[in-house]
This record gives C-alpha cells, structure tokens and sequence, in this order.
C-alpha cells in the first residue's frame, strides 16, 4: 500500500527560510520574539503569501546528530500543525521565525518535546496578534 500525504500539509520549499540573507532579515528585524527553557523563537513579518520557519539547531548544544534531527523533525512538524491550526484561522500578516534550540532539549524524551514546542508556538501567536 503506498503512503499517501494530503499536499495541503508538506512542508514545502516556499515554507523554509533557505539562504543566508533570509535569515539576516530576521536577525535583524526581529519585532517578536519568544523565550523558554529550550527554545528561542525569532519572528519578524514578511512580505510573502505564506509563513516561513528556519532552524538553528548547533552541533555545539546537541552534539550528535541523531538527537539534532530528532528536534528539527519535531520543530518541523509542530510548524506544519499549527499552519493548518491556530496560524491560518487567524487574520494574522505572514512571518518569518527562526527557531533556535538550546542545549537544555536534548533531555526530552519525544512527548515533552511536543508539548514544549506546542506551548512555544501557542506564546509566540498570541504575541504576533498582539503586534
């Protein structure tokens, strides 16, 4: 049986921040950011139809490179939810967020690093609807 995903919900190239002048522009104009025990979301707006995320994620903090894909799939993935979810119900401009991990998340075990996160993007809207 082959797996089919709904188009609607990849996360598709116009939905990363891809070079580095990208992630200048939010490095330097940052109007929102969000702060935890583990992450550190950057988000300005943009001029684009469509959200864009892009991971920061060290070998310096998370040294090996399993546990460091483990957290951009779950960041990815926690992205691509809240798009389908809280994101695109609201009449919010599109942005642009960086999300940088901390080393403090390598201890999560994959059920609190979702709920980390799903609080992390929950704080991060609510501050954007606030601008």
């Amino acid at each position: 049986m082959v797996n089919t995903i709904d188009q609607s919900c990849r996360f598709t190239k116009d939905q990363r921040l891809l070079n580095a002048q990208q992630f200048k522009n939010v490095f330097d104009n940052v109007n929102c950011k969000q702060s935890g025990k583990y992450f550190t979301f950057l988000s300005t707006s943009n001029q684009q139809a469509k959200h864009r995320l892009g991971l920061i994620i060290a070998k310096k903090h998370i040294p090996l490179a399993v546990n460091r894909n483990k957290i951009k799939r779950a960041i990815r993935e926690s992205f691509r939810q809240k798009l389908n979810g809280e994101i695109v119900n609201t009449q919010m401009t599109s942005f642009d967020v960086i999300v940088l991990a901390k080393s403090s998340v390598a201890q999560l075990d994959n059920a609190q690093l979702n709920e980390e996160l799903r609080k992390q993007w929950l704080r991060l809207i609510a501050k954007r609807q606030q601008l």
